[in-house]
Protein backbone atom coordinates (compact mmCIF):
# COMPACT_ATOMS: atom_id res chain seq x y z
CA UNK A 1 0.00 0.00 0.00
CA UNK A 2 1.48 3.14 -1.01
CA UNK A 3 2.32 5.05 2.37
CA UNK A 4 1.36 9.15 2.38
CA UNK A 5 2.25 11.70 4.93
CA UNK A 6 -0.32 14.87 5.17
CA UNK A 7 1.50 17.59 7.40
CA UNK A 8 -0.71 19.69 8.82
CA UNK A 9 -4.48 18.83 10.48
CA UNK A 10 -6.21 22.05 9.69
CA UNK A 11 -9.54 21.85 7.21
CA UNK A 12 -7.25 21.66 3.91
CA UNK A 13 -4.99 18.69 5.47
CA UNK A 14 -8.64 16.83 7.09
CA UNK A 15 -9.99 16.85 3.68
CA UNK A 16 -7.09 15.78 1.44
CA UNK A 17 -6.38 12.87 4.10
CA UNK A 18 -10.49 11.97 3.95
CA UNK A 19 -10.13 11.57 0.38
CA UNK A 20 -6.28 9.95 0.00
CA UNK A 21 -7.47 7.71 2.47
CA UNK A 22 -10.52 6.73 1.22
CA UNK A 23 -8.92 5.66 -1.94
CA UNK A 24 -7.10 3.32 -0.34
CA UNK A 25 -3.66 4.53 0.27
CA UNK A 26 -1.81 4.81 3.47
CA UNK A 27 -2.25 8.01 5.34
CA UNK A 28 -0.64 9.60 8.43
CA UNK A 29 -1.73 13.05 9.11
CA UNK A 30 1.28 15.13 11.48
CA UNK A 31 0.47 18.10 13.50
CA UNK A 32 2.20 19.87 16.41
CA UNK A 33 -1.76 20.59 17.18
CA UNK A 34 -5.16 19.02 17.97
CA UNK A 35 -6.82 19.29 14.36
CA UNK A 36 -9.25 22.02 13.18
CA UNK A 37 -7.61 23.86 16.68
CA UNK A 38 -5.70 26.69 15.01
CA UNK A 39 -6.54 29.19 11.52
CA UNK A 40 -9.39 26.35 10.76
CA UNK A 41 -11.18 27.09 14.36
CA UNK A 42 -11.35 30.86 14.21
CA UNK A 43 -13.22 31.39 10.90
CA UNK A 44 -16.61 33.41 10.35
CA UNK A 45 -18.11 29.73 9.61
CA UNK A 46 -19.23 30.24 5.98
CA UNK A 47 -19.06 28.76 2.46
CA UNK A 48 -18.06 31.57 0.75
CA UNK A 49 -18.18 31.12 -3.09
CA UNK A 50 -18.99 34.42 -3.45
CA UNK A 51 -15.41 35.27 -2.60
CA UNK A 52 -14.10 35.92 -5.89
CA UNK A 53 -13.20 38.92 -5.05
CA UNK A 54 -9.92 39.68 -3.13
CA UNK A 55 -7.74 42.40 -1.51
CA UNK A 56 -5.64 43.04 -5.08
CA UNK A 57 -8.17 45.64 -6.22
CA UNK A 58 -7.11 48.49 -8.27
CA UNK A 59 -8.68 50.72 -5.92
CA UNK A 60 -6.46 49.70 -3.40
CA UNK A 61 -4.11 52.72 -4.43
CA UNK A 62 -6.69 55.42 -4.16
CA UNK A 63 -7.26 54.15 -0.10
CA UNK A 64 -3.96 53.50 0.17
CA UNK A 65 -2.87 56.84 2.04
CA UNK A 66 -5.65 56.66 4.70
CA UNK A 67 -5.01 52.87 5.21
CA UNK A 68 -1.43 53.24 5.94
CA UNK A 69 -2.75 54.86 9.26
CA UNK A 70 -5.97 53.43 10.04
CA UNK A 71 -6.16 51.44 13.10
CA UNK A 72 -9.55 50.46 13.00
CA UNK A 73 -10.43 49.83 9.15
CA UNK A 74 -10.44 46.05 7.63
CA UNK A 75 -6.94 46.04 7.17
CA UNK A 76 -4.22 47.20 9.61
CA UNK A 77 -0.51 47.23 8.78
CA UNK A 78 2.24 46.90 10.79
CA UNK A 79 4.78 49.41 9.11
CA UNK A 80 8.43 48.39 10.51
CA UNK A 81 7.23 44.65 9.58
CA UNK A 82 6.19 45.24 5.71
CA UNK A 83 9.36 47.39 5.36
CA UNK A 84 11.61 44.50 6.72
CA UNK A 85 9.25 42.36 3.94
CA UNK A 86 9.27 44.78 1.18
CA UNK A 87 9.55 42.37 -1.93
CA UNK A 88 6.26 40.59 -0.74
CA UNK A 89 4.32 44.40 -0.40
CA UNK A 90 5.88 45.30 -3.36
CA UNK A 91 4.47 41.84 -5.33
CA UNK A 92 1.38 42.08 -3.96
CA UNK A 93 0.88 45.61 -5.14
CA UNK A 94 1.57 44.59 -8.62
CA UNK A 95 -1.45 42.33 -8.65
CA UNK A 96 -3.49 44.83 -7.88
CA UNK A 97 -4.46 46.36 -11.24
CA UNK A 98 -7.80 45.86 -13.37
CA UNK A 99 -6.32 42.85 -15.42
CA UNK A 100 -4.86 41.00 -12.43
CA UNK A 101 -7.67 41.34 -10.33
CA UNK A 102 -9.65 39.99 -13.17
CA UNK A 103 -7.59 36.96 -13.62
CA UNK A 104 -7.75 36.33 -9.50
CA UNK A 105 -11.30 36.64 -9.69
CA UNK A 106 -11.43 34.52 -13.03
CA UNK A 107 -9.07 31.74 -10.99
CA UNK A 108 -11.30 31.91 -7.91
CA UNK A 109 -14.89 31.45 -9.46
CA UNK A 110 -13.56 28.71 -11.40
CA UNK A 111 -11.53 26.47 -8.63
CA UNK A 112 -14.94 27.36 -6.12
CA UNK A 113 -17.43 26.23 -8.92
CA UNK A 114 -17.16 22.50 -7.74
CA UNK A 115 -16.33 23.18 -3.82
CA UNK A 116 -19.82 22.05 -2.81
CA UNK A 117 -19.75 19.00 -4.73
CA UNK A 118 -16.37 18.07 -2.97
CA UNK A 119 -18.00 18.63 0.27
CA UNK A 120 -21.13 16.65 -0.93
CA UNK A 121 -18.59 13.66 -1.24
CA UNK A 122 -17.12 14.14 2.38
CA UNK A 123 -20.68 14.92 3.77
CA UNK A 124 -21.94 11.51 2.26
CA UNK A 125 -19.81 9.72 4.84
CA UNK A 126 -19.71 11.89 7.52
CA UNK A 127 -23.05 13.73 9.20
CA UNK A 128 -22.50 16.87 9.69
CA UNK A 129 -26.63 18.00 9.67
CA UNK A 130 -26.33 19.11 13.22
CA UNK A 131 -23.53 22.01 11.69
CA UNK A 132 -24.51 23.34 8.59
CA UNK A 133 -27.30 26.10 8.52
CA UNK A 134 -28.60 26.78 5.30
CA UNK A 135 -29.15 30.58 5.79
CA UNK A 136 -27.37 33.36 3.16
CA UNK A 137 -25.04 35.73 4.64
CA UNK A 138 -26.10 39.43 4.45
CA UNK A 139 -23.61 42.04 3.83
CA UNK A 140 -24.60 45.60 4.77
CA UNK A 141 -23.36 49.13 3.98
CA UNK A 142 -23.66 52.05 6.50
CA UNK A 143 -23.44 54.57 3.98
CA UNK A 144 -24.32 55.24 0.35
CA UNK A 145 -21.21 56.18 -0.69
CA UNK A 146 -19.82 52.84 0.62
CA UNK A 147 -22.20 51.02 -0.77
CA UNK A 148 -21.12 52.53 -4.56
CA UNK A 149 -17.53 52.20 -3.66
CA UNK A 150 -17.72 48.45 -4.03
CA UNK A 151 -19.84 48.48 -7.69
CA UNK A 152 -15.97 47.46 -8.84
CA UNK A 153 -16.54 43.98 -6.23
CA UNK A 154 -19.79 43.69 -7.30
CA UNK A 155 -19.28 44.02 -11.35
CA UNK A 156 -16.56 41.38 -11.13
CA UNK A 157 -19.04 39.08 -8.90
CA UNK A 158 -21.73 39.67 -11.94
CA UNK A 159 -19.02 38.56 -14.62
CA UNK A 160 -18.53 35.65 -12.68
CA UNK A 161 -21.97 34.10 -11.97
CA UNK A 162 -21.99 35.11 -8.61
CA UNK A 163 -25.79 35.04 -7.59
CA UNK A 164 -26.64 38.13 -5.09
CA UNK A 165 -29.11 40.71 -4.77
CA UNK A 166 -29.21 43.97 -3.54
CA UNK A 167 -31.96 44.79 -0.34
CA UNK A 168 -33.17 47.76 1.06
CA UNK A 169 -33.01 49.05 4.71
CA UNK A 170 -36.95 47.82 5.09
CA UNK A 171 -35.96 44.22 4.07
CA UNK A 172 -32.60 43.69 6.00
CA UNK A 173 -35.11 44.94 9.02
CA UNK A 174 -37.40 42.23 8.42
CA UNK A 175 -34.78 39.29 8.15
CA UNK A 176 -32.58 40.25 10.99
CA UNK A 177 -34.99 43.13 13.67
CA UNK A 178 -32.07 43.48 16.37
CA UNK A 179 -29.89 44.88 14.33
CA UNK A 180 -29.46 48.64 14.51
CA UNK A 181 -30.65 50.17 11.62
CA UNK A 182 -27.75 51.98 10.79
CA UNK A 183 -27.05 50.81 7.70
CA UNK A 184 -27.78 51.78 4.18
CA UNK A 185 -28.45 48.28 2.51
CA UNK A 186 -26.98 45.59 2.23
CA UNK A 187 -26.36 42.57 -0.07
CA UNK A 188 -27.78 38.37 0.23
CA UNK A 189 -25.36 36.32 -1.41
CA UNK A 190 -27.84 33.27 -2.79
CA UNK A 191 -27.57 29.77 -2.60
CA UNK A 192 -24.66 30.02 0.22
CA UNK A 193 -24.37 28.05 4.08
CA UNK A 194 -22.52 28.56 7.08
CA UNK A 195 -21.46 26.29 9.99
CA UNK A 196 -22.27 26.55 13.75
CA UNK A 197 -19.04 25.22 14.38
CA UNK A 198 -16.15 25.00 12.10
CA UNK A 199 -14.18 23.20 15.05
CA UNK A 200 -16.74 20.28 15.23
CA UNK A 201 -16.86 19.95 11.20
CA UNK A 202 -13.15 19.69 11.12
CA UNK A 203 -13.20 16.81 14.34
CA UNK A 204 -16.03 15.06 12.50
CA UNK A 205 -14.24 15.08 9.48
CA UNK A 206 -11.05 13.86 11.16
CA UNK A 207 -13.24 11.09 13.66
CA UNK A 208 -14.16 9.68 10.52
CA UNK A 209 -10.47 9.87 8.67
CA UNK A 210 -9.21 7.58 11.87
CA UNK A 211 -12.22 5.24 12.06
CA UNK A 212 -11.09 4.38 8.75
CA UNK A 213 -7.93 3.09 9.43
CA UNK A 214 -6.41 6.83 9.38
CA UNK A 215 -3.61 7.32 11.42
CA UNK A 216 -2.53 11.09 13.50
CA UNK A 217 0.96 11.55 15.00
CA UNK A 218 0.85 14.98 17.21
CA UNK A 219 4.04 16.34 16.23
CA UNK A 220 6.28 19.34 14.63
CA UNK A 221 8.08 17.90 11.42
CA UNK A 222 11.51 19.40 11.32
CA UNK A 223 12.21 18.58 7.98
CA UNK A 224 11.48 16.79 4.37
CA UNK A 225 14.60 14.85 3.05
CA UNK A 226 14.65 12.93 -0.05
CA UNK A 227 17.23 10.29 -0.14
CA UNK A 228 17.77 7.36 -2.93
CA UNK A 229 14.21 8.71 -4.61
CA UNK A 230 12.34 7.82 -1.15
CA UNK A 231 10.94 10.27 0.98
CA UNK A 232 11.65 10.88 4.54
CA UNK A 233 9.94 13.19 6.92
CA UNK A 234 12.33 13.93 10.05
CA UNK A 235 10.99 15.12 13.62
CA UNK A 236 12.42 14.97 16.92
CA UNK A 237 15.69 12.73 15.96
CA UNK A 238 13.56 10.19 14.13
CA UNK A 239 13.03 9.79 10.54
CA UNK A 240 10.02 8.45 8.78
CA UNK A 241 9.61 7.00 5.31
CA UNK A 242 6.60 7.58 2.64
CA UNK A 243 6.12 7.50 -0.86
CA UNK A 244 4.23 10.66 -1.33
CA UNK A 245 3.85 13.86 1.14
CA UNK A 246 1.70 16.69 1.42
CA UNK A 247 2.48 19.98 2.79
CA UNK A 248 -0.92 21.51 3.79
CA UNK A 249 0.70 23.34 7.17
CA UNK A 250 -0.45 26.57 6.75
CA UNK A 251 1.33 29.55 7.26
CA UNK A 252 3.99 27.68 8.62
CA UNK A 253 4.18 25.55 4.71
CA UNK A 254 6.68 27.32 3.24
CA UNK A 255 9.41 26.86 6.31
CA UNK A 256 9.03 22.82 5.15
CA UNK A 257 9.24 23.69 1.37
CA UNK A 258 12.82 25.19 2.14
CA UNK A 259 13.76 22.54 3.59
CA UNK A 260 13.55 20.39 -0.35
CA UNK A 261 15.03 23.56 -1.89
CA UNK A 262 11.71 25.53 -2.59
CA UNK A 263 10.52 29.25 -1.73
CA UNK A 264 7.53 30.66 -1.68
CA UNK A 265 6.62 34.97 -0.89
CA UNK A 266 4.03 32.81 1.60
CA UNK A 267 3.04 35.52 4.27
CA UNK A 268 0.63 35.79 6.55
CA UNK A 269 -2.84 37.59 7.34
CA UNK A 270 -3.72 37.82 11.56
CA UNK A 271 -7.05 37.47 11.77
CA UNK A 272 -9.13 37.80 15.17
CA UNK A 273 -12.55 37.39 16.09
CA UNK A 274 -14.77 37.81 20.03
CA UNK A 275 -17.78 35.24 20.54
CA UNK A 276 -20.29 36.95 22.36
CA UNK A 277 -22.57 35.26 25.02
CA UNK A 278 -26.22 35.04 22.63
CA UNK A 279 -29.12 34.53 25.03
CA UNK A 280 -31.58 35.91 22.91
CA UNK A 281 -31.18 34.18 19.66
CA UNK A 282 -30.40 38.02 18.49
CA UNK A 283 -28.98 36.77 14.85
CA UNK A 284 -30.59 33.87 11.92
CA UNK A 285 -28.10 34.78 9.45
CA UNK A 286 -24.09 35.69 9.51
CA UNK A 287 -23.99 39.45 8.75
CA UNK A 288 -21.31 41.30 7.32
CA UNK A 289 -19.94 45.14 7.76
CA UNK A 290 -18.41 46.25 4.96
CA UNK A 291 -16.69 49.04 6.74
CA UNK A 292 -14.79 46.96 9.03
CA UNK A 293 -14.41 43.97 6.63
CA UNK A 294 -15.98 41.48 9.48
CA UNK A 295 -19.14 38.92 10.02
CA UNK A 296 -21.00 38.33 12.71
CA UNK A 297 -22.48 34.71 12.75
CA UNK A 298 -24.66 32.69 15.02
CA UNK A 299 -22.76 29.64 16.46
CA UNK A 300 -23.54 27.23 18.78
CA UNK A 301 -21.34 29.00 20.99
CA UNK A 302 -22.35 31.92 20.77
CA UNK A 303 -22.04 35.00 18.18
CA UNK A 304 -18.51 35.28 16.50
CA UNK A 305 -17.32 37.92 14.53
CA UNK A 306 -14.45 37.45 13.27
CA UNK A 307 -12.63 38.77 10.32
CA UNK A 308 -10.27 42.04 9.78
CA UNK A 309 -6.55 41.60 8.14
CA UNK A 310 -3.56 42.75 10.40
CA UNK A 311 -0.27 42.87 8.31
CA UNK A 312 2.17 42.14 11.17
CA UNK A 313 3.60 38.41 10.94
CA UNK A 314 3.86 35.35 13.45
CA UNK A 315 5.30 36.89 16.77
CA UNK A 316 3.90 39.93 17.29
CA UNK A 317 1.57 39.34 20.25
CA UNK A 318 -1.92 40.02 20.10
CA UNK A 319 -3.21 43.74 18.73
CA UNK A 320 -5.84 44.51 21.84
CA UNK A 321 -6.67 47.76 19.24
CA UNK A 322 -8.12 45.06 16.96
CA UNK A 323 -9.97 43.40 19.43
CA UNK A 324 -11.15 46.99 20.70
CA UNK A 325 -12.30 48.12 17.67
CA UNK A 326 -14.31 44.66 16.99
CA UNK A 327 -16.25 44.56 19.73
CA UNK A 328 -17.03 48.50 20.01
CA UNK A 329 -18.43 48.31 16.19
CA UNK A 330 -20.16 44.95 16.83
CA UNK A 331 -21.88 46.59 19.96
CA UNK A 332 -22.93 49.51 17.66
CA UNK A 333 -24.50 47.22 15.09
CA UNK A 334 -26.03 44.96 17.91
CA UNK A 335 -26.69 46.48 20.76
CA UNK A 336 -28.16 43.50 22.62
CA UNK A 337 -25.13 41.40 22.72
CA UNK A 338 -24.09 39.95 25.87
CA UNK A 339 -20.58 39.77 27.41
CA UNK A 340 -17.73 38.73 25.45
CA UNK A 341 -16.82 34.86 26.11
CA UNK A 342 -13.48 34.68 24.51
CA UNK A 343 -10.85 36.79 21.85
CA UNK A 344 -8.87 35.07 19.67
CA UNK A 345 -6.12 35.41 17.14
CA UNK A 346 -4.99 33.34 14.03
CA UNK A 347 -2.63 33.45 11.20
CA UNK A 348 -4.25 33.01 7.54
CA UNK A 349 -1.60 32.03 5.10
CA UNK A 350 -1.26 34.29 2.18
CA UNK A 351 0.16 34.87 -1.53
CA UNK A 352 1.12 38.17 -3.25
CA UNK A 353 -2.09 37.64 -5.46
CA UNK A 354 -4.28 36.25 -2.77
CA UNK A 355 -4.43 32.91 -4.97
CA UNK A 356 -3.73 29.79 -3.16
CA UNK A 357 -1.01 27.26 -4.24
CA UNK A 358 -2.08 24.25 -5.12
CA UNK A 359 0.25 21.04 -7.47
CA UNK A 360 3.34 19.28 -7.26
CA UNK A 361 7.26 20.78 -6.21
CA UNK A 362 9.35 20.97 -9.00
CA UNK A 363 12.85 20.07 -6.71
CA UNK A 364 11.47 16.89 -5.11
CA UNK A 365 9.15 14.72 -6.67
CA UNK A 366 6.23 13.19 -4.90
CA UNK A 367 6.11 16.02 -2.82
CA UNK A 368 2.83 18.20 -3.34
CA UNK A 369 1.89 21.72 -2.18
CA UNK A 370 -1.80 22.78 -0.81
CA UNK A 371 -1.33 25.92 1.10
CA UNK A 372 -1.80 30.09 0.81
CA UNK A 373 -5.98 29.84 0.65
CA UNK A 374 -6.14 33.14 3.64
CA UNK A 375 -9.53 33.49 4.47
CA UNK A 376 -11.09 30.76 2.27
CA UNK A 377 -9.93 27.85 4.14
CA UNK A 378 -12.94 26.51 4.78
CA UNK A 379 -14.55 27.39 1.40
CA UNK A 380 -11.76 25.31 -0.82
CA UNK A 381 -10.60 22.63 1.83
CA UNK A 382 -13.07 20.40 0.00
CA UNK A 383 -12.01 21.12 -3.54
CA UNK A 384 -8.49 21.44 -2.51
CA UNK A 385 -8.59 17.73 -1.09
CA UNK A 386 -10.21 16.33 -4.13
CA UNK A 387 -7.61 18.35 -6.66
CA UNK A 388 -4.54 17.06 -4.55
CA UNK A 389 -5.74 13.31 -4.47
CA UNK A 390 -6.02 13.90 -8.49
CA UNK A 391 -2.63 14.97 -8.81
CA UNK A 392 -1.42 11.90 -6.82
CA UNK A 393 -2.95 9.80 -8.94
CA UNK A 394 -1.81 11.40 -12.19
CA UNK A 395 -5.22 11.83 -13.21
CA UNK A 396 -6.97 15.11 -15.54
CA UNK A 397 -8.83 17.02 -13.11
CA UNK A 398 -11.69 18.70 -15.12
CA UNK A 399 -10.75 21.98 -12.90
CA UNK A 400 -8.03 24.33 -14.37
CA UNK A 401 -5.71 24.99 -11.56
CA UNK A 402 -2.92 26.87 -14.14
CA UNK A 403 -3.20 29.78 -11.87
CA UNK A 404 -2.02 27.97 -8.72
CA UNK A 405 0.94 26.64 -9.68
CA UNK A 406 3.33 27.10 -7.39
CA UNK A 407 5.62 28.44 -9.28
CA UNK A 408 3.73 30.94 -10.64
CA UNK A 409 5.84 33.89 -8.83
Amino acid sequence: MIKVAVIGAGIIGVCTAHFLRKDGYDVTLYDQNEPGTQASFGNAGLFASHECVTANSPHLWKNLPSMLVSKNGPLVIDWFYVVTHLPWAIRFLRNCTSARAEHIAKSLSSFSSQASLAYEEIFDDVDVSNNIVYKEPIFLYESKELFEQNQYAFNLRKKYDVQFVVINKEDIAKIEPDLEPIYYNGVVFRGESFTNSPLEITQKIFNNFIKNDGHFIKIKIKSIAQKDNSLFLKYEEKEQQFDKIVVAAGAWSNMLARTIGDNFPLDTERGYHIVFENNNNLLTHPVGWAKTGFYMTPMKDGIRVAGTVEIAGLNKPMNKNMLSMIEKTARRILPQLGKVKSEWMGFRPTLPDSLPVIGESQKCKNVYYAFGHQHLGLSLAAITGKVIQSLIEKKNTNINIDALNPYRF
